[in-house]
């Protein structure tokens, strides 16, 4: 870890542990709880259809595929990925342990700390002896500031920190997460923070927003109140990416033949600090805020990197049986992580001369010839791994938001109704390149959220029905913020490049039923991609008292295919999950 880092957040984490240990001394009448839960997590898979982007869900798996190079004066071969694939039945089988830990010292000052440890078993038909939860970002392998970890386990803090508040005055100093922004499913004002995606992925609970994927990190955040209807708020905190699934975990996304360079990228961006502002107001029934934001972009951006290999070092490209072994899955893997693989094979050529030009390697016109090219050197390599870099450009975010409810009379449906809308502006945003080029694409972005939201009492003998209606704009980018100009390649050899997309757009519903006696409760929320796709997550709680707590909910994922709407890319995560949890 750098000096600096250990300087900003390291004297912040130390100050904080002290001044509450001085606190609690100095407080004879200190109102003390601890409280949390264990819970058993499983989730089982509702098809055979294993995660296509880890090695032993690879499609080409045992499949016989044709190596043309005649077209550059070769031969005609054939290769067979000889990779098994796997027959897994579950996706997740982990156990949870969350405890709180909260302390009101005075009238002013109070703490909170939250420890949370997660171990997942090893029982995945899986490729090797993947790493679940070390990751090469903060010293020791962790993926936060605050954890530690093992292969199949992490235990990290999530939340450490001193609350300040007197009168119009309040403050927050230690590790915590920044939540802005009220929409389900889509992050419009919601940009402080990261995402650790390891545990479950995207696929928690809708109604959850996020809770258990946002990376906290340390940080000071305060906000004054000017007057009962004007509030300022500010916050400075250290930058902490999101943390990606590891290869050949149940819930990695990116293509396994990828091998990716993340120190390199988090060394430069180590020790910086996001700042950012929101101003809130309230005018009657109308609620409004402006937000500005200075950070790094938590996910990140990848290029082509050098591989360091022996033999093909100053490429990007090493010799390895995990890599991919012809032209057609080359164009078919591109497509499906949204890159142009034509263009991104005349990349890693040009951008990394001598060496690629030294190997005999030439930029071409036409895909028939880059397809052709690159059979000739399979035939001559054999498989090869593509090698890259994540990096983490700054960007200033400008937000606005509006909250409006309305007043209809009572007994109509539409009184009390919350009408609700975000909008952001990103100037100069920095996005991966489906070339994959060091050059990355630049463009000013735009986000828009509309949100209509309702509690409804349909019934006198059941609780009022909360229901939810959101659509969401993106001008430059998908909601996993891939570029839309690499959207829609078929994944042909010899043909059917990404046509791209002017704008993302989506549409969520969800709903939440009370039964009497709040002892069940029913959910259910759809997210939709105009493009074709559709995430459906049913759910029912049970509550039969205050101690347990049993849950079930699945996923349900539907694609047209294309490689041009969101869900395709979690086409295969269709799961139904079980949670029993037993509080103390």
């Amino acid at each position: 870890m750098s000096a600096k880092a250990i300087g900003k957040a390291g004297g912040l984490l130390a100050g904080t542990v002290f001044a509450m240990a001085a606190l609690a001394t100095g407080a004879r009448a200190a109102d003390y709880n601890v409280q949390g839960f264990i819970r058993q997590e499983p989730a089982i898979k509702l098809t055979d259809e294993e995660n296509p982007y880890n090695q032993q869900g690879n499609i080409f798996n045992g499949r016989t595929v044709t190596l043309d190079s005649t077209g550059l004066g070769g031969v005609v071969t054939t290769t067979t990925r000889p990779i098994d694939s796997a027959d897994n039945a579950f996706n997740l089988m982990a156990t949870r342990l969350e405890v709180d830990f909260q302390a009101n010292f005075n009238s002013n000052w109070s703490g909170f700390a939250k420890l949370r440890g997660y171990f997942q078993p090893d029982i995945f038909d899986g490729y090797g002896d993947p790493e679940f939860f070390e990751t090469d970002l903060w010293s020791g392998g962790r993926g936060t500031f605050l954890e530690a970890n093992g292969r199949n386990y992490m235990v990290d803090l999530p939340s450490l920190y001193l609350d300040y508040a007197d009168g119009p005055v309040w403050l927050r100093l230690g590790n915590q997460q920044i939540a802005w922004g009220e929409s389900l499913f889509f992050r419009v004002l919601d940009v402080p923070n990261g995402l650790d995606l390891r545990r479950h992925l995207l696929l928690d609970l809708v109604a959850e927003e996020f809770a258990d994927e946002r990376v906290a990190a340390p940080g000071v955040r305060g906000s004054y109140r000017v007057t009962n209807d004007i509030e300022i708020e500010g916050f400075t905190q250290l930058f902490s990416p999101s943390v990606l699934a590891n290869p050949d975990t149940p819930y990695n996304v990116i293509p396994s033949q990828f091998t990716i360079h993340q120190e390199e990228g988090f060394d430069d961006a180590e020790g910086s600090m996001n700042v950012g502002g929101r101003v809130q107001a309230q005018l009657g029934d109308l609620a409004l805020q402006a937000i500005a934001v200075n950070r790094r972009n938590p996910d990140g951006v990848f290029h082509w990197t050098d591989s360091g290999d022996p033999i093909l070092g100053g490429t990007p490209f090493s010799m390895s049986n995990t890599g991919v072994y012809s032209a057609q899955e080359w164009f078919t893997y591109a497509g499906m992580a949204r890159l142009n693989g034509f263009a991104g094979f005349n990349t890693a050529i040009r951008e990394f001369q001598p060496a690629t030009g030294g190997l005999g390697a030439a930029e071409v016109p036409t895909q028939a010839l880059a397809a052709a090219e690159l059979d000739f050197f399979f035939q001559a390599l054999g498989p090869l791994r593509g090698h890259i870099a994540r990096v983490y450009p700054r960007e200033n975010i400008f937000g606005l938001g509006a909250n409006y409810v309305v007043n209809a009379g009572a007994g109509s449906f539409f009184d009390q109704l919350v009408i609700r809308s975000e909008f952001t502006w990103t100037p100069d945003k920095t996005f991966t390149s489906p070339d994959l080029s060091r050059s990355h694409i630049v463009e000013d972005e735009y986000v828009a959220s509309l949100v209509f939201e309702k509690y409804h009492r349909f019934s006198q003998e059941f609780p009022a029905t909360f229901m939810v209606l959101q659509y969401l704009f993106k001008s430059e980018s998908d909601m996993f913020g891939r570029h839309l100009s690499g959207m829609g390649a078929t994944g042909a050899r010899t043909s059917g490049l990404p046509e791209g997309e002017d704008s993302f757009n989506a549409i969520a519903f969800a709903v939440q039923q009370p039964f009497p006696n709040l002892i069940w409760r029913a959910d259910f929320s759809v997210l939709y991609d105009v493009n074709g796709g559709a995430l459906i997550q049913p759910g029912l709680k049970w509550k039969p008292n205050e101690a347990w707590t049993a849950e079930v909910f699945a996923n349900v994922t539907l694609s047209d295919g294309g490689n041009d709407d969101i869900i395709d890319t979690i086409d295969w995560a269709d799961e139904v999950t079980f949670r029993i949890t037993y509080q103390f």
